[in-house]
């Protein structure tokens, strides 16, 4: 028997208003940890969150996400506990102090057919409340462990509501047109999305993928019942002490030389991903040399065979040309990426290395001599000026620059009698 169609999808196709969605990677870890938390806690009941993020037009943004608490009503559906609800979402605005950033949907886990009924009174509540149209984020456990999942593919479905006109469908807004009473009930419709990131979201990204290979999942264990004669006090020392061992005992197990520095941190991404390359490169290759020895003959290795094989002939596989003229291009690129004369590759790589080597070191013996140059320069210079000084110090003692100040006369022409009323000249008046 064939599987039903889910009556909650629609089957209209997509108009130009549908919002293009563009999911941040923080979303996804929120869920994902929200999702991990819930199974390890063994937690009953669904899981339901609300995602926030900004909206412009029909361009639509996934940043952040929350799990929210839910509760059984009188009529026995699961739906939102409103209060606490309502002042989460304004704790998370504050926080972020955005004031674009708004709840745009919520998700929660559901099979890969499609929303269920049950989740109609949470979404009705959103679309009533907080947002008009909200979008549904539909995450399939079931599709984990999937080959496609494993391929890259997401485990995730995204809806948009829309209403539909139906007729006889009870319990819906119900309009009188002509005489035809016609109703509108809610359904789903796909949406496509692509992943968006930051900066910052990528390096949350990167700390949780290099922590995610040590994290260990441990099965809890019921803590032992308290004696009937031991006291609070007593249960709090005990505490205490079983802290202070377990602190001294992991003091004594951290050995600091194992811990890596961030370039050895680095160092060692890198090698792994040239690890990870080299063994898919080394699959791929085990993968083709299976393929081409499964082949039958063929006339080109052994001229006495037909051109074409007959019918008849039962071969394991089929010839796939197109997938035999990929490898053909791909072995004619060998060539290019290896040279074929190794030897004359080397020796060409090692003379435009030398030629390389050689013009640095003539830039250096330029820039020395050009050095040297400019030293001999200033120090002409400097050897000219103290020169002059030298000379222009002598001549101001020979030709006026006498002990007794401006108006006195030269040196010589004291000591001969000859000023011209100085004050210390030995000639003039004071010699008669």
């Amino acid at each position: 028997m064939a599987e039903l169609a889910n009556p909650l999808l629609s089957t209209t196709r997509a108009s130009d208003t549908t919002p293009t969605v563009q999911l941040h990677p923080l979303v996804l870890l929120t869920i994902s940890d929200t999702i991990t938390r819930h199974t390890l806690r063994q937690h009953d009941g669904p899981v339901a969150g609300a995602i926030l993020g900004q909206q412009n037009g029909q361009d639509i943004t996934m940043e952040v996400a929350f799990q929210a608490r839910l509760k059984g009503n009188d009529e026995g559906e699961i739906v939102l506990d409103d209060e606490w609800f309502s002042k989460r979402l304004d704790d998370f605005k504050d926080v972020h102090k955005s004031p674009q950033l708004d709840i745009v949907g919520w998700f929660t886990l559901g099979a890969p057919t499609g929303p269920q009924p049950h989740h109609l009174p949470i979404h009705s509540r959103i679309s009533e409340v907080y947002t008009e149209s909200p979008i549904l984020f539909l995450f399939h456990p079931s599709d984990a462990q999937s080959e496609a999942t494993g391929a890259g593919k997401l485990p995730l479905t995204l809806y948009e509501s829309v209403y539909e006109n139906a007729t006889g469908v009870p319990n819906d807004k119900a309009m009188d047109i002509d005489g035809a009473v016609q109703t509108k009930s809610i359904k789903f419709r796909e949406l496509v999305y692509s992943i968006e990131t930051g900066e910052a979201e990528m390096i949350s990204v990167d700390f949780v993928a290099r922590g995610g290979g040590n994290a260990t999942a441990v099965e809890g264990t019921s803590a032992p019942a308290p004696k009937a004669g031991e006291s609070s006090k007593a249960e709090e020392e005990k505490r205490t002490r079983s802290k202070g061992k377990q602190k001294e005992k992991k003091e004594e197990t951290i050995d600091e030389n194992a811990v890596l520095t961030p370039e050895d941190e680095e160092i060692l991404s890198t090698l792994t991903a040239k690890q990870n390359a080299i063994r898919m490169l080394s699959r791929r290759i085990v993968l083709l040399r299976a393929y081409l020895a499964s082949l039958p003959p063929s006339y080109l290795s052994d001229p006495s065979l037909p051109l074409a094989p007959s019918p008849d002939a039962q071969h394991p596989l089929p010839l796939h040309h197109s997938i035999l003229r990929s490898i053909s291009a791909t072995l004619s690129r060998i060539n290019i990426l290896a040279p074929p004369d190794t030897a004359a590759f080397t020796l060409e790589s090692q003379q435009e290395a030398s030629d390389v080597q050689l013009i640095a070191l003539l830039s250096s013996i330029s820039n020395s001599v050009s050095a040297a140059k400019d030293l001999g320069r200033k120090s002409h210079i400097v050897e000219h000026a103290r020169h002059q000084g030298r000379k222009g110090g002598m001549g101001m003692l020979m030709s006026g620059g006498g002990f007794d100040g401006p108006g006195g006369g030269g040196f010589l022409d004291n000591m001969l009698g000859s000023g011209s009323g100085g004050r210390g000249g030995f000639g003039g008046e004071r010699w008669g």
